[in-house]
């Protein structure tokens, strides 16, 4: 296995002889072989290792065993311990992205502080092909097909050549000894129900799935790049025009995706740009925005620049559909009341059509903003504190956008409505909002 690992390494990573290695170890088996075959490599390393005190005397246990390997090898060893949960909430994060993040960054000071030339995690073959599986259950692009990178900036991981099964085998022949983590047993995490439920049937329809998983991630990876290199002339012309013909664009073969794709380096979305590209009523002098860039739709031509603001307001007329805004879109539809089918999804606005006048504002929310929450009989509150009952995190309060008709706020986006403009047995007609956030799907 050390000539595989040595021969991956020359041919796909930049990791050089003499270099010194910081290498994140959770004392899991992954990490614990990692270990193994960077000292048999001869290079000179530390081990970093990181509480997450999330599973109380086992995440203890972790953090003294990987003390003690350290000690054992005479190697240096960096700890840190971290409050995740609390992180979690105040950033309005969950438990895994704040893990990573505190993981990441805390490993990243290191490696400046203490003069390592490189971050080596144990991400393995095994692991891609979970995170594959993963992004096409949510949606992907191409990109998302590439699985795990095998070095991204300073961050490097050699073990994405062998399966889990062979680190396995690797750490039996060797007498190692390691740690189990006992959430990796149970199904309580997406990647677990891959790793637990859906990985054993595959690999019953092909016994052989890492290798074949290897061979496939091989040639996505090389398709994107030819593609990624077909775009280099037709980004730098996007770049230096601001322009994207749309008569030029109907002609290619792709079109939506090639709009996609020249939009995405101004902050643009994969859903943004779908509908953007299919909205049928475009009119002269539309906009619309991602958190640093305007697209202006003009007799045919599609114009970039980048926005005075990031979080602008728009005016709505009674016959726009649709409003693309910073991380959001929303369409309005106009239903009798015996098509009103109430629910409790916030996404979603009932508002009486009678009660909202146009046109409508969309706008950021401001100081001293009050609104009437639906369901508390006509009590009015400042939408400040609204936004830290509901325990907004700060970084999002920014964007943070209200429905306005008649100077009256009717919908906080995404959120609440406003109890003055909600349906009861009156109401004759009904305006349905829907607010559907964007997110990047590459």
């Amino acid at each position: 296995m050390l000539p595989e690992f040595l021969a991956f390494i020359n041919q796909r990573t930049s990791i050089r002889p003499g270099q010194r290695l910081l290498l994140a170890v959770s004392g899991g088996i992954d990490s614990v072989v990692l270990t193994e075959l960077i000292r048999q490599s001869g290079f000179p390393f530390g081990l970093a290792h990181v509480n997450f005190s999330l599973r109380g005397a086992e995440s203890d246990r972790d953090a003294a065993f990987v003390r003690a390997l350290a000690g054992n090898l005479g190697v240096p060893f960096h700890y840190t311990q971290v409050d995740t949960h609390s992180v979690a909430a105040e950033n309005g994060w969950s438990t895994q992205l704040a893990a990573r993040n505190l993981r990441y960054d805390w490993f990243a000071e290191i490696r400046e502080q203490k003069g390592y030339d490189w971050i080596v995690t144990a991400h393995h073959l095994t692991d891609s092909l979970e995170t594959v599986l993963l992004n096409l259950v949510r949606g992907t692009g191409l990109a998302g097909l590439h699985g795990i990178p095998v070095q991204n900036g300073r961050v490097c991981r050699p073990l994405l050549c062998f399966s889990r099964e062979e680190l396995l085998d690797f750490a039996r022949n060797n007498e190692l000894e390691w740690v189990e983590d006992s959430s990796n047993a149970t199904t309580d995490y997406s990647r677990n129900r891959i790793r637990h439920d859906v990985l054993p049937v595959l690999r019953e329809l092909n016994p052989g799935l890492e290798k074949t998983f290897r061979g496939s991630l091989d040639r996505l990876s090389a398709a994107d790049r030819w593609f990624q290199a077909l775009l280099i002339p037709l980004h730098r012309q996007v770049a230096e025009s601001g322009r994207i013909d749309a008569a030029w664009l109907a002609a290619q073969p792709e079109p939506l995706l090639l709009f996609s794709e020249l939009l995405r380096p101004y902050g643009f979305s994969y859903r943004q740009a779908v509908n953007i590209y299919e909205n049928p009523a475009q009119q002269t002098g539309r906009y619309y925005f991602s958190g640093t860039h305007r697209l202006l739709w003009d007799r045919g031509v599609w114009m970039l620049d980048r926005a005075d603001n990031v979080y602008p307001s728009f005016h709505i007329e009674e016959n726009m559909p649709l409003i693309s805004a910073p991380g959001f879109t929303l369409t309005f539809e106009k239903l009798s009341h015996t098509s009103f089918l109430p629910g409790n999804d916030p996404s979603v606005a009932w508002l009486d059509a009678e009660c909202l006048p146009f046109p409508l504002v969309l706008r950021p929310w401001q100081a001293g903003d009050r609104f009437c929450p639906l369901g508390l009989g006509g009590k009015a509150q400042k939408v400040s504190d609204y936004l830290v009952d509901q325990k907004i995190p700060r970084n999002e309060k920014n964007g943070v956008y209200v429905l306005e008709s008649n100077h009256e706020i009717a919908w906080i986006v995404g959120r609440r409505a406003d109890e003055r403009f909600k349906i009861t047995e009156n109401t004759k007609g009904i305006i349905r909002v829907t607010c559907q956030k964007e997110s990047s799907l590459s």
